[in-house]
């Protein structure tokens, strides 16, 4: 018949909005600082106190509720990599042009023997995420049993259907940790500085389609690579396939 009433302090009340409107933080971060000031909360009271004032945004709340219902899938920790195929990366790459407009350089690299495939496309849409998909799978000299990629919209919608439909494992990167996408994201600094920034930046998408083909083919047969004791991807995957591996063959990726 009656409805418990909060008992938090209007002192408390008071200080919790201030610093809420002055900071914008977490109930995470307002909760040791209210304890410094002398007040003893905890941070699920911080945490009620912002949401009856109506201080949280609901597009926010929501994303953040259905982010916790449906989590995404990440590979386990301490994952090796035995084979050319078990994981490959993904991930785009902006071209600026002149005027303001934006081609996309979709990547796509075996973690194992560093093989690329390279495409553009005029936008970041998932049904161009799934198209850059079907081309791997049909490209690559090995079946790929394993993606990863970050949370950018050309990986969800139409890619993610065509990943459960080749019932192929897809995983994501945390939010804002491109380091863990290292081997995509490292062959993008090697794309601005051996191809980009030696003028092979093309207007036309079809001439930086054919231009993006021939460096996909310097990379993977002509370039030597360091991590694979100075063998091209292509002489690496034969090594492999004959068993004369000249480096190490398997590596454990971390989260």
């Amino acid at each position: 018949k009656r409805m418990c009433q909060p008992t938090t302090s209007s002192d408390v009340l008071v200080r919790t909005v201030q610093l809420r409107k002055q900071y914008g933080w977490s109930k995470h971060k307002l909760t040791p600082i209210l304890k410094k000031e002398g007040y003893d909360v905890s941070v699920s009271t911080v945490g009620r106190i912002i949401k009856r004032r109506g201080l949280i945004n609901p597009k926010v709340s929501r994303k953040r509720y259905k982010a916790a219902m449906h989590p995404k899938r990440r590979h386990p920790k301490g994952l090796k990599i035995a084979r050319p195929g078990d994981m490959v990366q993904m991930d785009t790459k902006y071209l600026l042009l002149t005027g303001g407009r934006k081609l996309y350089q979709f990547t796509a690299i075996d973690v194992l023997t560093k093989l690329r495939i390279l495409y553009v496309h005029p936008s970041q849409s998932s049904r161009n995420g799934a198209a850059f998909l079907v081309q791997c799978l049909l490209r690559f000299p090995f079946e790929i049993r394993a993606i990863q990629t970050d949370n950018g919209s050309e990986f969800l919608g139409s890619f993610q259907k065509l990943c459960e439909k080749k019932d192929l494992p897809q995983f994501f990167i945390h939010p804002r940790q491109a380091q863990e996408n290292s081997y995509v994201e490292r062959s993008h600094g090697t794309d601005e500085r051996e191809f980009y920034q030696r003028g092979n930046l093309r207007q036309s998408l079809q001439a930086m389609r054919t231009r993006i083909r021939d460096w996909e083919k310097i990379y993977n047969e002509v370039r030597p690579h360091e991590s694979l004791n100075m063998l091209t991807p292509m002489e690496y995957l034969d090594s492999w396939q004959s068993g004369r591996m000249p480096t190490k063959d398997v590596i454990t990726l971390q989260t």
